[in-house]
């Protein structure tokens, strides 16, 4: 008897999608620079401790709608666009040492006259606070990254599908204040989800009483 095991195929690809950001020490992907910075610390560390985020239903979901968008982009631009695209660039340290900036998009636009715009794809579970500042903060640094005319952060949510433009972009300096600031979290909320929250002693919670 033939079976075929969706469900499986999924959290195999999922897998397949988290390890493609393999961690390097003196690699910071653009993502560590708009979140907890002792996250990518912990994940060195303890990178046991994140392999089961591939088989949350929010992880699955979103990327599902990244591969539509990307499957979409594709069918209706053809050639003039990119998606999944990879890039990195070197900073140097006030103390002399060189660090790499890595960062995948998810898809880059060729609009012709040297014109390139960055897409960047968002799920949320509400469309309340978007654009989210961590989510800008994201799409300025590949906007420096890749040299992009300026990015579309889509968000896809319940109760809204819109977008924003962001022209603005990091500059080095932002870029190298971020890698030294370590303190944790960024954003409150952000101990909500993290998997790291069970040992870190910077863990932002709500206080039950005795």
């Amino acid at each position: 008897m033939f079976s075929l095991d969706i469900i499986k195929l999924l959290y195999e690809a999922g897998k397949e999608e988290k390890e493609k950001h393999k961690r390097e020490e003196g690699v910071y992907w653009v993502t560590d620079l708009v979140r907890c910075p002792l996250k990518r610390v912990y994940e060195l560390t303890y990178p046991e401790l994140t392999a089961k985020e591939v088989f949350t239903p929010v992880f699955v979901v979103g990327n599902i709608v990244h591969w539509g968008i990307e499957w979409f982009l594709r069918e209706r631009l053809g050639d003039a666009v990119k998606v999944e695209v990879e890039g990195s660039r070197e900073v140097i340290l006030p103390n002399g040492d060189k660090v790499i900036i890595k960062g995948r998009i998810d898809a880059i636009v060729d609009m012709g006259e040297g014109i390139r715009i960055g897409v960047e794809v968002k799920t949320s579970r509400s469309d309340v606070g978007i654009p989210q500042i961590h989510h800008r903060d994201q799409v300025r640094i590949y906007n420096w990254l890749f040299n992009l005319s300026k990015t579309i952060l889509l968000y896809i949510t319940p109760e809204r599908v819109t977008q924003y433009e962001i022209s603005e972009r990091a500059t080095d300096e932002e870029v190298i204040s971020r890698i030294l600031d370590t303190r944790g979290p960024r954003y409150s909320w952000e101990c909500n989800y993290c998997a790291f929250s069970v040992l870190c002693p910077n863990k932002k919670s709500v206080n039950k009483g005795p």
